[in-house]
């Protein structure tokens, strides 16, 4: 819509630019003499610069440069000057060239003095500092860039956190100890410049949404951070950290939930623990570790688990079941899949045709896809909760894989002590693609992304979810409804 809009306004801008005002017509001044154009005065500022664009686009690279030359020499500090100066840090070369072209660029158009007067170009200082950052981080030139980042806003700030720190972190490119001297301060700047505006964009965010993006990149910075120093032992400082999570971070991760956890067990501090589990609980945001600590303080205290359940229940929030139970209904399907017949981990086939009006459970996911890997504790739980149920199936599908894709499989959740009924896709003799029986069930669905929890029965596919939301709990609790839903049906 948006798109839309500015299509239109562009469009009457044309009109009255052809209406209102005679057209500049560049193709007249193709072979002009730069020098000469820059003393008249009937030519605007902004037609010579398109000029300089035209010139380009016409292969002729000599009067170009030569008319670019003169205007920045008029307006030396100018946003066309500017322009001009980035462009040029955007050539290819070396990290070191890279370095030294931006390092330039800063020196000859500071932030501070663009900070002045902000109307225009901001996106240049982003992609500069952007580009060094991840050019100072590759080089281990770790002073310069928190000598640079501190005097960034948060936006670009948040985005040099996320693309060297973080990913650092995950590829273990640097140290723990080293990356905690660097990552600590960076997050104490973000959390002092969280709410700088820098996010708002006419037309692009309300001040409301900006902030609130904001609030949840801060919370993705601080979840890094927290994983640090969870990991360097760092327990103390670690939970410090927690009160600068937004109200929707405080216990919207399972994952940094769990690590909460085990900081307050670290530290010795069990009489918080069951207040914060209730508190994931009722967000259902609960890992199965969270799950199991939760009922071992609950049998401590009553001295047995009668009554757990209705416990655990009266944690939960309305309006989360609300939100889930609606969710489910607007992705229940009515589609007739084609049987199929797979080959399970010990080497069997398994035939849908033989399920009957058996509920089944479909996980599609691959070796490679890690939000697939990230819901398994969820599937888990599913699998042990409807372990001794005669309705249930669960099956687990891998697929789209490569190289010896049957042992990487089996491997990797007998490594991780999962318990799952695997099997592996059928491999199209066509491409060689391990994709038939996933591909079968793709136009029902358009798209080929995975996660894909599918439910089937009596030869139907009756539900469809893509993705993973990050938490377990409410992984179970939303197939667990779509299930009883299906049972119910008579």
């Amino acid at each position: 819509m948006m798109l839309r809009k500015f299509g239109f306004l562009a469009g009457c801008l044309f009109g009255l630019a052809v209406t209102g005002f005679a057209q500049f017509n560049q193709d007249a001044y193709k072979d002009a003499n730069p020098a000469e154009l820059v003393k008249r005065n009937d030519i605007s500022k902004e037609n010579l610069e398109g000029l300089v664009r035209y010139y380009r686009v016409k292969k002729d690279e000599k009067r170009a440069a030569e008319l670019e030359a003169l205007l920045i020499k008029q307006d030396p500090k100018g946003a066309f000057a500017r322009m001009a100066a980035f462009s040029h840090t955007q050539r290819p070369g070396t990290t070191e060239e890279q370095i030294a072209r931006c390092e330039s660029f800063l020196k000859a158009f500071p932030l501070k003095e663009w900070n002045n007067n902000p109307a225009r170009q901001e996106f240049i200082y982003y992609s500069t500092h952007r580009t060094l950052g991840a050019a100072y981080f590759d080089t281990k030139q770790f002073d310069k860039f928190l000598s640079m980042v501190k005097d960034l806003n948060f936006k670009t700030e948040n985005e040099l956190y996320r693309w060297n720190i973080m990913r650092a972190y995950v590829f273990k490119m640097v140290s723990y100890d080293s990356l905690y001297n660097i990552s600590t301060p960076v997050i104490k700047d973000l959390i002092a410049k969280v709410k700088d505006g820098s996010y708002l964009e006419s037309g692009v965010f309300t001040p409301e949404k900006a902030q609130e993006n904001a609030d949840q990149q801060l919370d993705n910075e601080l979840s890094n951070h927290i994983q640090l120093l969870n990991t360097l032992g760092k327990y103390a400082e670690a939970k410090t950290y927690y009160r600068h999570l937004s109200a929707k971070g405080t216990y919207g991760s399972a994952e940094l939930n769990e690590i909460y956890l085990n900081i307050l067990e670290k530290l010795g501090q069990k009489a918080e623990m069951k207040p914060f589990l209730e508190k994931t609980v009722k967000a259902n945001t609960v890992t199965p570790a969270m799950f199991n600590k939760l009922k071992t303080i609950y049998q401590e205290e009553h001295k047995n688990l009668d009554g757990y359940d209705t416990y655990i229940n009266s944690l939960k929030s309305d309006d989360e079941r609300k939100a889930m139970e609606a969710y489910v209904k607007e992705h229940l399907t009515n589609n007739e899949y084609k049987p199929f017949a797979l080959e399970n981990a010990d080497g069997q086939l398994v035939r849908s045709s033989e399920w009957g009006n058996k509920i089944v459970v479909i996980d599609f996911w691959a070796t490679w896809c890690k939000p697939c890997i990230a819901a398994f504790p969820g599937m888990q739980m599913l699998v042990d909760k409807y372990a001794n149920d005669s309705e249930v199936g669960i099956y687990l599908i891998g697929t789209m894989q490569n190289g010896d894709y049957k042992n990487k499989s089996v491997g990797y959740v007998k490594s991780q002590g999962f318990r799952f009924n695997l099997l592996h896709d059928a491999v199209n003799k066509e491409n060689g693609e391990q994709d038939v029986v996933f591909k079968t069930f793709v136009p029902f669905f358009k798209s080929s992304a995975i996660p894909r929890k599918v439910v089937l029965k009596d030869g139907i596919m009756r539900y469809s979810s893509e993705g993973y939301s990050g938490s377990p709990s409410k992984l179970v609790d939303e197939l667990s409804y779509v299930i009883e839903l299906l049972k119910a049906e008579k």
